[in-house]
């Protein structure tokens, strides 16, 4: 299943780029169905996401980077496979972002969680929007 949303945040590229490619800014603009949260040595960010009241443990590592218009996420914990990849493009003093994410679901459950994940990844860009800003604003 492929979602992807975008939302035009007011901070520009270069405020932008350190909450999604430092895992210990990127865990702070996570969705509430994410919990649990742990950054890893390695980078690698653990957490349990909650769907349906089902929950279920992930392992994610950010696998490309093109600062600051590109990263990608992959899950590695050999569960399930799901990738996100946020693009980040210039708007103006802002920016455009893009998280388009692609989950390894049954066709039936795909149907049922399209628009819970696309509430999820809409409120992890409200939650890059205002923190960035935050930032840009010190």
């Amino acid at each position: 299943m492929r979602v992807a949303v975008t939302r035009r945040c007011a901070a520009p590229p270069e405020v932008i780029w350190p909450w999604l490619s430092d895992p210990h800014k990127h865990v702070q603009m996570l969705p509430h169905t994410v919990s649990q949260v742990e950054v890893r040595e390695n980078g690698d960010i653990a957490c349990v996401v909650t769907a349906f009241g089902h929950h279920e443990p992930m392992v994610v590592r950010m696998v490309e980077r093109q600062e600051p218009t590109r990263l990608v996420e992959e899950r590695v914990d050999g569960k399930r496979a799901g990738r996100s990849v946020f693009d980040v493009e210039r708007d103006g003093d802002g920016s455009t972002v893009t998280l388009t994410s692609d989950v390894d679901l049954p066709f039936l459950v795909a149907g049922v969680a399209r628009k819970p994940v696309e509430h999820s990844l809409t409120q992890q860009l409200e939650n890059l929007d205002r923190l960035s800003a935050g930032e840009g604003a010190n």
